[in-house]
């Protein structure tokens, strides 16, 4: 019995160095059995580790433990578990997942405008004019510029703002004449904003309507400060500024001066469901007419221009908003068309006049009808020392033909369609 207890042990000995020669792999399997878990599904060795007694450590000092190696899955083993552990497929490989855009928190209780709905001057006559180039005043800016305001029978004006202060201070004035004011709070392309709804509640206070220009020229490199110009980070910052304006109550100005950049910011609008600020939203083209008479139509470049504009919210929303041209007219002295005169006194004075007759005869220097979309034109600019276009205290002079033509207009008030029914 004890001699077959030996041989007994001499073939266990046997066998289990025979095991400890061959590959690691074999030893797992032979243990484990069927295939080699993966390292991405351990759960088997976990299992066994975590249910089978501890093994004593070999004390036959001639059983040398084999080093411990990591135990990796050979191709056929890796192969033959694809069916339960299917590896994610490359980044490359993966389709897109599209994303639905945000959706624009906007109030429900704000009621959709039509074009009659504005507010607008008494005694709307459509005379504007852009009032300086900065946005910090003192009273006496006012007391000289209001009296020359109301000389021009304006009813409009379009103004900048550096912070609440000159907000309160402007919007105070203008309120004291009867003048409506269009609102751009001095900010460039890549910059936010966010107290609107505080400036909208000084307005509310004052008693003048909310008319907010957002942005100004963000398709031209001058207000982007040496950045690059980036239209799709423009157009994500004036959606979520449209958001807070609206929600605070305003009417959003947008400003641009190419039509693919109008283009796809309504597109962007739409997509984030933020259709309500369409009824609440007016434009402001800047149609300068460089030394091209009132009507010229060649391409845009004149003082119709804003037409080009008209036909894309015609054709991505089916309607015209309210549009007041911010800045626009006739510069003193432009010679951009060698094909036409320069603008001297004369004309600067014959093209303004014309200009402003649209809203008393209803008729655009083509002869086509007045649309009531246009509100406003105001030309560059009322005064400014710097200014060479200034119609006051202008480096070139004041320019008193033109002064003195507006200023014999026949007083009158705008009619628009719904006002000859």
């Amino acid at each position: 019995m004890t001699r077959h207890l030996k041989n007994t042990g001499v073939i266990i000995a046997a066998t289990v160095l025979v095991l400890l020669a061959c590959s690691p792999e074999l030893v797992v399997r032979g243990i484990v059995g069927g295939v080699l878990p993966s390292p991405s599904a351990p759960t088997v060795v976990g299992a066994l580790m975590a249910t089978s007694p501890p093994t004593e450590a070999p004390t036959d000092s001639s059983l040398i433990p084999p080093p411990t190696i990591p135990i990796t899955p050979s191709a056929s083993s890796t192969a033959s578990m694809v069916s339960v552990t299917e590896p994610a497929p490359p980044a490359s490989s993966v389709p897109p997942t599209a994303t639905p855009p945000p959706v624009l928190p906007l109030r429900t209780d704000l009621p959709a405008m039509t074009l009659k709905d504005w507010p607008r001057p008494a005694n709307d006559n459509g005379f504007c004019i852009h009032f300086l180039p900065t946005g910090y005043y003192s009273q006496r800016d006012f007391d000289i510029q209001l009296p020359r305001l109301q000389g021009l029978q304006m009813r409009w004006v379009l103004a900048l703002y550096s912070d609440e202060n000159q907000l309160r201070l402007a919007a105070t004035n203008f309120k004291k004449i009867g003048v409506v004011p269009i609102w751009r709070r001095t900010l460039r392309a890549y910059q936010r904003y966010y107290a609107w709804d505080r400036d909208i509640q000084i307005l509310k206070e004052v008693g003048l309507p909310p008319y907010f220009q957002i942005y100004n020229e963000p398709d031209t490199a001058a207000e982007w400060d040496g950045r690059d110009v980036n239209r799709e980070q423009w157009i994500s910052y004036f959606v979520q500024t449209a958001k807070d304006v609206y929600n605070a109550g305003g009417y959003v100005g947008i400003q641009v001066l190419d039509e693919n950049w109008l283009h796809e910011l309504i597109q962007t609008i739409k997509l984030e469901k933020g259709d309500r600020i369409f009824t609440r939203m007016f434009f402001v083209p800047h149609p300068y007419g460089l030394n091209h008479p009132p009507n010229y139509v060649e391409d845009d470049n004149g003082v119709l221009g804003f037409r080009t504009f008209a036909n894309v919210f015609q054709q991505d929303l089916g309607f015209v908003p309210p549009f007041i041209a911010g800045e626009g007219g006739w510069k003193y002295k432009a010679t951009d068309d060698n094909r036409f005169p320069m603008i001297d006194d004369k004309l600067h004075a014959q093209y303004h006049v014309e200009l402003f007759n649209w809203f008393r005869t209803g008729i655009l220097s083509d002869g086509q009808p007045l649309p009531d979309y246009l509100f406003a034109f105001c030309p560059w600019i009322l005064a400014g020392t710097m200014e060479g276009a200034a119609w006051y205290d202008s480096f070139e002079g004041n320019r008193e033909m033109t002064i003195a033509a507006v200023k014999q207009i026949p007083i009158f008030t705008r009619k628009f369609s719904w006002d000859k029914k």
